[in-house]
């Protein structure tokens, strides 16, 4: 029998009981569906953050005060120092303060408010601003009591029923070191957190979104005049980060007499960080969703020992005819790869409907690659080997005498 017709003979048996066919191959269906599913929004969700990073620059690094102490904060003649080094593009001074917002409806929040000057939300951070403005020197200058804010928590405190336009001019409250004070809102800026959420979880970004005010009014407010906790800057494309960031570091320890008083983070480092941990946890995830593969396996195994038991007397008559082992080897092992592969074809198509409905309500554009397809194609071959081939061998050693008088 020729592979034409072992094909043939292969699709025959297959369709011929279309029921146990379609459960046969449900563990493939859903193994290969689940990792290509996995594998698809991991890898698109990586794509988002590493676009996210793009956009601000990969030069992008900051420096924060590990103990704050007087002797340990960072002078602005140090600043001076780092903004006039070779490789830095900008650098400016920043600062944060936990402070506490109240609602309209009197609620009570915890937020982070971010000393920021302008250049921080124009130039380093890239702040897409929805309505309004963002920060100005001028800002800086007068002391004027603005504030920056996230679209999400926009929505979160003004409800829908006003549009971002309408909310700029609107004040909020914020007590900062237990001193109370109102802020104008000048600009709104864009997340991704605001798409698909509901008050509730509106409410929860409040506390994990930065509140932008002009960085001489944090300083009035903490009383932190001349002392900087934070500073951030970019470095010149083309220089090696890390022994830039490596520079500063020794020379603020060597000016405050430190050891390793300050702690670094470039966006590099966080990008390889947040990458690392997102391809552990995809890898882990389709790891326990590749078990209903071996399920799969297990099954198709099963039902081929099912098929050769009820076509034992066919085997024997074709073995009678000359039919050597390898053929029947050969004809078993090939129905169990249509099997597999077919099984893999259809998971895949599964995954890729899958991935892209779930990456709509979660705002992620599901990316797939040549890989995955490689992975379905490759993955449905090796079960259907593994698991077909002791059904073939099964086969291919029967007795003929002894397959004839089977019932």
């Amino acid at each position: 029998m020729d592979i034409r017709e072992t094909l043939k003979s292969a699709l025959k048996q297959l369709t011929g009981n279309k029921a146990r066919t379609i459960l046969t191959m449900l563990g493939m269906f859903i193994g290969i569906g689940a990792v290509i599913m996995i594998l698809a929004l991991g890898t698109g969700f990586t794509k988002s953050i590493t676009d996210s990073f793009g956009e601000i620059g990969l030069g992008v690094f900051q420096i924060n005060v590990k103990e704050e102490v007087s002797e340990n904060y960072i002078t602005p003649e140090e600043l001076e120092i780092i903004r006039n080094m070779e490789a830095i593009e900008c650098v400016i001074a920043g600062n944060d303060a936990d402070a506490v917002l109240y609602n309209h409806k009197g609620e009570r929040f915890t937020c982070e408010v971010q000393g920021a000057q302008p250049e921080f939300t124009n130039n380093i951070a890239k702040q897409e601003i929805l309505a309004g403005r963002n920060l100005t020197d001028q800002d800086e200058a007068s002391y004027n009591r603005c504030v920056l804010i996230a679209d999400c928590v926009a929505q979160a405190l003004f409800g829908h029923s006003l549009s971002y336009e309408e909310i700029i001019g609107e004040s909020i409250n914020l007590t900062i070191e237990k001193q109370p004070n109102s802020f104008t809102i000048i600009g709104i800026y864009e997340t991704s957190m605001a798409s698909n959420l509901s008050q509730k979880e509106l409410e929860k970004t409040i506390g994990s979104s930065d509140f932008f005010i002009p960085y001489s009014v944090l300083e009035q407010i903490t009383g932190m005049e001349g002392k900087i906790s934070i500073i951030a800057g970019k470095i010149i494309e083309g220089y090696d980060q890390v022994s830039i960031t490596t520079q500063i570091s020794q020379i603020l320890n060597k000016r405050h007499h430190l050891k390793d008083g300050y702690e670094i983070q470039t966006y590099v480092q966080i990008l390889e960080m947040v990458e690392m941990i997102l391809n552990t946890i995809t890898l882990f995830i389709s790891a326990v969703a590749s078990i209903s593969l071996v399920v799969g396996g297990v099954g198709i195994m099963n039902i081929m020992l099912v098929t050769v038991k009820e076509r034992t007397r066919e085997i024997g008559v074709r073995k009678a005819l000359g039919a050597p082992n390898g053929a029947i080897l050969k004809q078993f092992i090939l129905e169990a790869l249509m099997l597999t592969i077919i099984a893999g074809l259809i998971g895949m198509l599964l995954g890729y409907v899958g991935a892209i409905l779930i990456g709509s309500v979660m705002n992620i554009q599901a990316q797939f690659t040549l890989s995955m397809l490689l992975f379905s194609t490759v993955t449905s071959v090796v079960i259907g080997l593994v698991f077909g081939v002791y059904p073939a061998y099964q086969a291919a050693q029967l007795d003929p005498v002894e397959a004839l008088r089977a019932d």
